[in-house]
């Protein structure tokens, strides 16, 4: 498999606007500012070592999985991805509802997770679809490989669309925190629901194209894709 550590990688993120309070607190948290690329300064309840893992993606919602590509094809990718974003009908909005801390693996990941109104739903199903052709490997390959996601529904994702996860059990989630590793889970709950109390619905009329270039260990935001053909303001 190609290390993940290196290779040209594409990902569609819901990443919210650089002014908005809630993508400064993110980035903040994470301690990268991935629209401006530069590290920002960590708050005091979080060590560099509790990012390791989310820091260098930036502040975002996975709507299509960060996959390997063959960098010749980027003019593809975003033409292929602002198709589907025109795709859905005038006024159109992306809308978040429900938001809530959530907990993962065992501690180590800290989320604010989410449910996405059918149109998300829709254009996620139809950019995974769509953009499959670009992928030249999955970030899951190796997990399959060891015998995860073997469920028989998920062995047919990974065959046509490259990833176990997402379509009916996709669980949209901006991640806050991972891998925690320190010894204080509920003063870190509860700063987190301070954190994003404000934030528990939102709404979206673009989507973001991500890269990770060859070498590099931080992504970037290629291009914002507004909905529905409309051009950026």
């Amino acid at each position: 498999m190609t290390d993940p550590r290196s290779g040209t990688r594409f990902a569609v993120y819901l990443c919210p606007p650089a002014a908005d309070p809630y993508y400064q607190a993110g980035s903040a948290l994470l301690g990268f500012d991935v629209r401006a690329g530069r590290e920002v300064s960590l708050p005091d309840f979080l060590t560099p070592q509790d990012q390791t893992d989310a820091g260098p993606y930036g502040f975002h919602l996975t709507v299509v999985e960060g996959f390997f590509t063959d960098p010749a094809w980027w003019p593809g990718i975003e033409a292929e991805a602002r198709a589907c974003a025109a795709c859905l009908s005038p006024g159109t909005v992306l809308t978040l509802t429900g938001g809530r801390v959530e907990v993962w693996d065992d501690g180590e990941t800290w989320v604010h997770r989410f449910d996405a109104n059918v149109p998300l739903v829709v254009l996620h199903t139809l950019l995974l679809a769509r953009l499959a052709r670009f992928v030249t490997a999955s970030p899951f390959d190796e997990q399959v490989a060891q015998g995860k996601y073997a469920r028989p529904f998920e062995r047919a994702r990974m065959q046509l669309l490259h990833t176990p996860r997402g379509l009916d059990s996709w669980q949209p989630h901006f991640t806050l925190v991972q891998p925690y590793g320190g010894e204080d889970p509920a003063g870190l709950r509860e700063r987190l629901e301070a954190l994003t109390a404000p934030h528990h619905a939102q709404t979206y009329r673009s989507v973001a194209l991500f890269e990770k270039r060859d070498g590099e260990e931080r992504w970037r935001v290629r291009a914002d894709l507004p909905l529905t053909g409309e051009r950026e303001a």
